[in-house]
């Protein structure tokens, strides 16, 4: 049986179009550390990643959609605890490679969740206006900008 494609609400479309991004940021890691590339540029490209774009997806994640669930809907506390836990691998140094490996396996894991299932259960459980009023707080996708030392390539 083949998968289809999620129908995504257009509300919901620039939040997945940025874990693109972040999915490409995963997996630039990932051919990073099978090339075993030096650690110190995919330190720095996580510092990078994580004050210039994912820091502020997730603060809006957070502070704009999340709030159109109950707060303690298991959906909503599981995406924000797995946030905290992926601020918590970026507030560290990235000492090893399993330090950085983790990394890449958490973010995979919780952009596939928030996809496959809390998206497509806020585009169920979730009123056109209250869609609609996301959109307006998120019009335009935020662009992840470039890295200039392509380690995994």
């Amino acid at each position: 049986m083949k998968n289809e494609p999620i129908k995504r609400h257009t509300a919901l479309q620039n939040l997945s179009r940025e874990h693109h991004y972040i999915l490409v940021f995963a997996l630039r890691l990932q051919k990073g550390i099978a090339k075993k590339t030096e650690l110190k540029p995919m330190q720095d490209y996580c510092n990078w990643f994580w004050e210039t774009y994912l820091q502020t997806h997730f603060r809006l994640e957070e502070e704009n959609l999340f709030v159109l669930l109950n707060p303690e809907h298991e959906l909503i506390q599981r995406a924000k605890q797995e946030h905290l836990e992926l601020i918590s691998h970026f507030e560290k140094t990235f000492k090893t490679e399993a330090n950085l490996t983790q990394l890449y396996q958490l973010l995979q894991k919780h952009i596939r969740f928030e996809e496959r299932i809390l998206f497509n259960y806020l585009q169920t459980h979730t009123s056109e206006d209250q869609l609609e009023a996301f959109q307006k707080s998120h019009r335009k996708q935020q662009f992840c900008g470039h890295w200039s030392h392509a380690f995994w390539k």
